[in-house]
């Protein structure tokens, strides 16, 4: 890249008050999930992942330790008269699938907020570019007044692409242009997938990365080109990764498959949830649970743990 050209476009940055940040790719990175943890452990299943995936609130998930056995079961009766959207007196598995994915959605805004609050320096109630990435990087604009041109050149011309899509991230998000986001504008720029408005962006940045023959696809090599090629295990699971993606075996990622990849949205992992409930709840094997056999396997739901619930539950009810 041509060193004038990459102090022009620092200039450019600089007055638009942007500071640069080190960023994991998200394309090669974790897929979505607002639970952050595994549902498995070497073959040990954790409780809590189906405790958050009924509650979507981690701070109400570790309240329900306060509360005894009977508590928690009428608690969880009301919760499941809820969950029972059409009031049959059952739980299908599309009503259980729609609460998992509204859960994952709150805890998706559980994470954003506390960044949000995080970030929002001023207490203003909006987060500014400048404020996100000085906050949470540890870096701020006036540390380079003291930079050789030399090192801005070293130091901008490994960041400056990084930035410029971050930048477009954060700008996908700004709906309504003000230069900063609001809380629900900030939840998008965390968690794009979620978002149909975001979704442009994130493909762009992708096929930038790594569609090396702007064909508009992506090949094996081009999904593994940035892998370490002596990590004989990594090189291996990326290798299955694309495997998984590539659902029709032709060797390219299309356009769907790779949206797939890199806008993973939490309906796979919904399903799977609610299956994994109604298997180890459903005694009567009719496809779908009553408000009693949820109780009574309230430990796979709630566990032994006390919740206000929010806005789940009726005032009159608690």
């Amino acid at each position: 890249m041509n060193p004038t050209l990459v102090l022009i476009g620092v200039a450019v940055l600089l007055s638009l008050q942007s500071v640069w940040c080190v960023q994991e790719d998200p394309t090669h990175g974790k897929d979505h999930n607002p639970i952050h943890k595994e549902h498995y452990h070497d073959g040990a299943h954790d409780p809590h992942y189906d405790h958050e995936a009924i509650l979507g609130d981690r701070q109400l998930e570790k309240e329900f330790d306060e509360l005894e056995p009977e508590e928690a079961k009428r608690r969880l009766g009301v919760l499941a008269g809820e969950m029972d959207a059409n009031k049959d007196g059952y739980v299908s598995r599309d009503e259980l699938v729609q609460w998992i994915m509204n859960s994952f959605r709150k805890l998706d805004m559980e994470d954003s907020l506390e960044q949000f609050e995080e970030s929002d320096e001023n207490a203003d109630n909006k987060v500014t570019w400048k404020e996100y990435l000085s906050r949470n990087h540890g870096f701020d604009i006036n540390d380079f007044k003291d930079y050789t041109e030399e090192d801005a050149v070293s130091e901008f011309t490994k960041k400056l692409k990084v930035l410029e899509e971050d930048k477009k991230r954060f700008d996908a998000a700004d709906l309504d242009k003000d230069g900063a986001l609001k809380k629900d504008e900030f939840v998008a720029y965390l968690y794009p997938a979620d978002f149909p408005h975001m979704h442009d962006v994130e493909m762009e940045r992708t096929l930038q990365d790594h569609d090396k023959n702007k064909d508009g696809i992506i090949t094996k090599e081009e999904f593994l080109a940035d892998t370490d090629k002596n990590d004989k295990q990594l090189l291996l699971l990326e290798e299955e990764r694309f495997t998984d993606f590539d659902k029709n075996r032709d060797g390219i990622l299309d356009k769907k498959e790779i949206k797939d990849w890199v806008l993973p949205d939490n309906n796979e992992a919904a399903v799977e949830e609610a299956e994994h409930l109604i298997e180890r709840s459903d005694s009567d094997k009719d496809g779908k649970l009553s408000i009693e056999e949820i109780v009574n396997n309230h430990e796979d739901f709630v566990g032994s743990q006390a919740t206000n619930y929010g806005e789940f539950l009726p005032k009159d009810e608690l």
